[in-house]
């Protein structure tokens, strides 16, 4: 089999070409983004030992058409993560993922051999809030209000002022993202849905929870909070924790989310389906801290600040009933053993310092999506 990987030398990426059939034949494309490649500006040496490695932006994909060629399976990784900085550098975010994505598609188009099946990353950020309840009634909210949050009311409310109850995510849901990260990915669904039918390829989407894992890129400060979290805790560096601490995500194990890529990526009958990848389990921030912290054996010292991101949501978790009906039980890796290999992985590394760290948050402060609650 042929694969091309979009955004192949990525955190994901490089996870993922190791765990292809070996003797498949590999392309990567990857524009090695200085923002999430900031040590080096060429492919890790292991993945050229591995697949034919392509430096290009995805948007300038169609003068590969010769490497592509005879491609059986394309996965799509490449784009622009980061909710908070999608708020700001909206043009960025819209060129990468959606016009990013169409020129992908474009080239599809051009190829004499289709491929069978394609492979999109999404993400969880494309239900936005999420679903709700009030123990009777299903609702969508659409973001949280500003006067909430600045009176430090941090929950999703109903029209009788009460809080609501949220929902494990599941691909059933409306899809309305608070963010343009969010907005992108959704585009990016809507466009290979789109092609992918009018030509008879299996697409599968797959929305990711929050990855995490040894080789995600510690010098980018825009995402990744593990990373965030762990610097600052085995530094010994002022740690903050926005609102009171109680946002919950679905942190899932990059090994695991490879698992399920290259399970859908090599699956013999079509699946043509949206999937979540998370873990199922909802996981407070402070719960991070707090088993990172143990895991290295010093003092989870923190700040619970009270201060916001505009556009974030309140809890996220995934429902894995559609992923377990096509594949059987979906065992992943509990986030204390996720968090040891990372940590074994992380205390190798060179460091982010804290300036760096923060250049991320004054930027939103700039602004004017990183607000403090009214006291």
């Amino acid at each position: 089999m042929k694969f091309l990987v979009t955004g192949g030398a990525g955190f994901i990426g490089k996870w993922l070409v190791e765990r292809l059939p070996t003797d498949a034949e590999i392309v990567v494309i990857d524009s090695l983004d200085e923002q999430v490649h900031r040590t080096t500006q060429d492919f890790a040496s292991e993945l050229q030992a591995r697949a034919k490695c392509i430096r290009a932006d995805v948007q300038d994909i169609e003068q590969h058409l010769e490497a592509v060629e005879g491609t059986d399976v394309i996965i799509h990784l490449a784009s622009q993560t980061g909710t908070g900085q999608s708020m700001y550098e909206i043009s960025r975010y819209v060129q990468q993922n959606a016009n990013g994505t169409a020129k992908l598609l474009e080239l599809v188009s051009r190829l004499k051999h289709k491929p069978h099946r394609m492979v999109l990353s999404s993400s969880r950020a494309v239900y936005g809030d999420g679903a709700y309840t009030d123990g009777t009634t299903l609702y969508y909210p659409k973001g949280r209000r500003l006067e909430d949050l600045q009176k430090g009311r941090w929950d999703v409310y109903g029209e009788d002022g009460q809080p609501l109850r949220s929902l494990p995510m599941h691909e059933s849901h409306l899809t309305q993202p608070t963010s343009v990260y969010g907005l992108t990915k959704l585009w990016q669904e809507q466009l290979m849905q789109n092609y992918c039918e009018n030509q008879k390829i299996d697409l599968v989407t797959l929305r990711f929870q929050n990855v995490y894992g040894p080789k995600q890129e510690l010098g980018n400060p825009y995402t990744g909070i593990i990373g965030i979290f762990t610097n600052a805790i085995v530094q010994g560096n002022p740690l903050e924790i926005f609102e009171d601490g109680l946002v919950t995500r679905d942190f899932v194990y990059v090994g695991d989310v490879v698992d399920a890529v290259v399970r859908c990526a090599l699956h013999e009958s079509p699946l043509s389906s949206v999937i979540n990848i998370g873990t199922g389990q909802a996981v407070t921030l402070v719960e991070v801290v707090e088993t990172i912290a143990e895991l290295v054996n010093k003092e989870a010292s923190y700040t619970i600040s009270g201060r916001f991101r505009v556009g974030d949501i309140r809890h996220a978790v995934a429902d894995m009933g559609r992923y377990e009906s096509l594949f059987g039980p979906w065992s992943p890796t509990p986030l204390k053993v996720g968090l040891g290999h990372y940590l074994e992985w992380y205390l190798g590394q060179k460091p982010l310092s804290y300036d760096e760290l923060q250049a991320s948050f004054k930027e939103m402060e700039r602004t004017g999506l990183l607000l403090t609650k009214q006291s």
